[in-house]
C-alpha cells in the first residue's frame, strides 16, 4: 500500500525503503485491509540548504485502505490513502497528502495477458528539488498505463503498451509537464534461471512553461537491452543497457545521446543476512529546471547526467526483529546555459552526494510494527543544487487490520 510520506526520497531513502520493507511481510487474509501509521522525524536541515539551515520536527499521521482480490483468471487491486504532515517550527509547510491507485490483470485465452493501471496523488515535493523553498509548492501527479503481453508459458513473449503522466504544481508552475509514452519489446527465457529482453521506448513530453513561457517539447527514445540471471537460489543478477536519444527542440544544449542503464545484485548467503548492490546512469533533462528572466527573450537552462551507486544490507535477527544499513554515492555532471536574443553562453560543473543510514524494524504482532531510522546526508554545491548536509532521526508505528467486516 502506498502512503504519502514525509521522508525526502533521495537515492538513499529509496535504498533504505527496500532494505526495511523487504523483510517484514504481512499476510493479507482478506482482500480488504486498513493501515494506520504515525511517524515523528527530526531533520537538522529541513530545506536542504546550508545557507538557511533549519531544524524541525515533523509529525505524519497516515491512514490507508487496500484491496487485492484474485477472481478466476483476473486480479483486481486498489488503494486509497491520506496523511496529515505537520511541522513544529515551519508551519507554513503543513500539508495534507492524498493518493489512490488501481490495477487490473486478466488472462485472455491461453496466450494473452492484459494489464491496466492508474494512480493519482497530491503531496509536498522534496525541498532539494525546488528552486523556491519559501512556499508550499504542492504537486499533483497522475499516471495511467495499459500493457498487453503475448506468450505466457513459452520461451518467447512479446509485449506492448501505452502510458500517460501528468505533473502539476500549486505555486511555481515552471516545471509542469505532460508525457505520453509507448513501448514494444520481446523477452526470451532460454531456461528457468535466465532471461533476456529488448524493448524500444518512445516518450513525448510537453513542458509549456519552460524558457520564460516559450515551452519545451521533449522527444526521448531508447533501445533497451536487459538480462537477468538467477545464479543460485540465493543470488540474483539484473542489468540493462540502453541507447538513449533525447532531443529538446527549444534548446539543443539540453540534447543527450549516449548510453544509460542500470544493474543490481541481490545476495542472501545465509538465511538471516541479505545484501544488495545497485548502479544507475541516466539523464534528468526532461525533469530539470529552467528559470525565466525579465522577459521572454532571456532564460537559463540546465542539463544533468547522474551516476548513482547504492549498497545495502539487512539482518533478520529473529522473525520479529530486523536491522538494516545502506550507503549511497551519486555524482552529477551538469551544464548551465544562458540565452538572450542572439547571444548565448554555457558552463559546466560537477556535484556529489553521499549518505548512509541505520534502521531497525520490530514486528511486535502480525498487525503491529514499530521502526526507527537514522540517516546522514551530504551534497556539494553545483549548478543544480545548493550545498547541504545534515541528518534525520525518524521513529514510527503502524497498525494493519486485515480482517475487516
Amino acid at each position: 500500500m502506498k502512503l504519502t510520506s514525509i521522508f525526502r526520497v533521495t537515492p538513499l531513502a529509496a535504498a533504505v525503503g527496500v532494505a526495511l520493507l523487504g523483510g517484514v511481510a504481512i499476510a493479507e487474509a482478506d482482500p480488504l485491509s486498513l493501515r494506520l501509521s504515525q511517524t515523528f522525524t527530526r531533520d537538522s536541515n529541513l530545506l536542504r540548504d546550508d545557507a538557511d539551515k533549519r531544524s524541525d520536527v515533523i509529525s505524519s499521521t497516515g491512514v490507508g485502505l487496500n484491496f487485492n482480490k484474485p477472481y478466476g483468471r483476473q486480479v483486481y487491486r486498489a488503494s486509497l490513502n491520506a496523511s496529515r504532515n505537520s511541522y513544529n517550527n515551519n508551519t507554513q509547510f503543513n500539508n495534507n497528502g492524498f493518493g489512490g491507485d488501481f490495477g487490473f490483470d486478466s488472462d485472455l485465452g491461453s496466450d494473452f495477458r492484459l494489464s491496466l493501471a492508474g494512480s493519482a496523488d497530491e503531496s509536498l515535493p522534496r525541498f532539494e528539488d525546488q528552486g523556491n523553498r519559501s512556499v508550499r509548492n504542492t504537486q499533483k501527479t497522475s499516471q495511467a498505463s495499459i500493457d498487453l503481453k503475448y506468450g505466457l508459458y513459452g520461451k518467447w513473449s512479446l509485449n506492448t503498451g501505452l502510458s500517460s503522466n501528468n505533473l502539476r504544481y500549486a505555486v511555481v508552475k515552471t516545471e509542469e509537464k505532460t508525457s505520453r509514452g509507448s513501448h514494444v519489446g520481446v523477452t526470451y527465457l532460454p531456461d528457468d534461471l535466465t532471461a533476456f529482453s529488448s524493448t524500444y521506448y518512445d516518450t513525448r513530453t510537453d513542458a509549456p512553461n519552460r524558457f520564460g513561457g516559450l515551452g519545451d517539447k521533449i522527444q526521448r527514445s531508447s533501445l533497451d537491452f536487459g538480462a537477468a540471471y538467477q545464479v543460485t537460489g540465493l543470488s540474483l543478477l539484473r542489468g540493462n543497457v540502453a541507447l538513449t536519444d533525447e532531443k529538446h527542440p527549444a534548446d539543443s544544449r539540453l540534447n543527450f545521446k549516449g548510453v544509460t542503464g542500470a544493474a543490481s545484485w541481490a545476495f542472501t548467503p545465509a538465511g538471516k543476512v541479505s545484501y544488495a548492490l545497485s548502479w544507475q546512469r541516466d539523464t534528468n533533462n526532461s525533469g530539470t529546471s529552467s528559470a525565466p528572466g525579465s522577459s521572454n527573450s532571456f532564460y537559463t537552462t540546465n542539463s544533468q547526467l547522474t551516476n548513482t551507486m547504492s549498497l545495502s544490507a539487512k539482518w533478520q535477527a529473529t522473525g520479529k526483529l530486523a536491522m538494516s544499513t545502506a550507503y549511497t554515492h551519486a555524482t552529477y555532471k551538469e551544464n548551465y546555459g544562458q540565452f538572450f536574443g542572439s547571444l548565448s553562453g554555457s558552463t559546466s560543473d560537477n556535484g556529489r552526494y553521499h549518505g548512509w543510514s541505520l534502521g531497525v524494524d520490530y514486528q511486535a504482532l502480525q498487525s503491529v510494527g514499530v521502526n526507527c531510522t537514522l540517516q546522514n546526508y551530504d551534497r556539494t554545491a553545483s549548478i543544480f543544487s545548493r550545498a547541504y548536509s545534515g541528518d534525520t532521526v525518524s521513529c514510527g508505528a503502524n497498525l494493519v487490520i486485515d480482517r475487516l467486516p
